[in-house]
């Protein structure tokens, strides 16, 4: 069986956005080229790491941050997951001075569940697999959109750093009284 793949070159959108309110929010990555439009589910932690990722693979190439203008219209609808995310790759091509991003479904064909690194196309029940080719501005502007969705999410507390929800939390540093920040 071959794997199942996700391919894009240069899209019109790569952005990560939410669905739900803070707290119990559900990240995307959605990659949109011309009318076809794809999302997959992923952590909030994979999305820090990430952007956090893409920055320092710009620092490394020598690009510098400027005013690249970010995609912050939100997720187009539905948003229907294809897979959720589990190995993701950065690699930089010298070459073409393009970006290339790739990101593993979480399980197989079969339903096994993968922790690892990126599996080779031979490999059997090979897991579904999305590959994007950023350009060095698309990868900045992801990074900043990306870190600004992250740190949108619950407040932390002033106290303990725990996120606050709308009526507060039960903060260990006030001996688990309840706590609005």
């Amino acid at each position: 069986m071959s794997r199942e793949r996700f391919s894009f070159e240069l899209p019109d959108r790569f952005i990560i956005g939410t669905v739900g309110q803070p707290g119990e929010r559900e990240f995307f990555l959605q990659v949109r080229a011309a009318e076809r439009v794809v999302s997959f589910a992923m952590e909030k932690g994979q999305a820090a790491a990430l952007a956090a990722r893409a920055f320092e693979l710009l620092k490394e190439v020598g690009v510098a941050s400027n005013s690249d203008p970010i995609d912050s219209a939100g997720l187009d609808t539905p948003v229907d997951s294809e897979f959720s995310i589990g190995a993701m790759t950065l690699t930089w091509s010298p070459a073409s001075a393009k970006v290339l991003f790739e990101a593993q479904a979480m399980t197989n064909s079969d339903g096994t569940v993968l922790f690892e690194d990126l599996v080779t196309d031979e490999a059997e029940n090979a897991p579904a697999i999305l590959q994007v080719v950023l350009s060095l501005g698309q990868l900045r502007a992801f990074a900043k959109l990306t870190t600004q969705v992250v740190a949108s999410g619950r407040q932390p507390c002033v106290f303990c750093g725990g996120p606050v929800d709308a009526g507060g939390h039960l903060c260990p540093r006030a001996n688990g009284h309840r706590r609005s920040g």
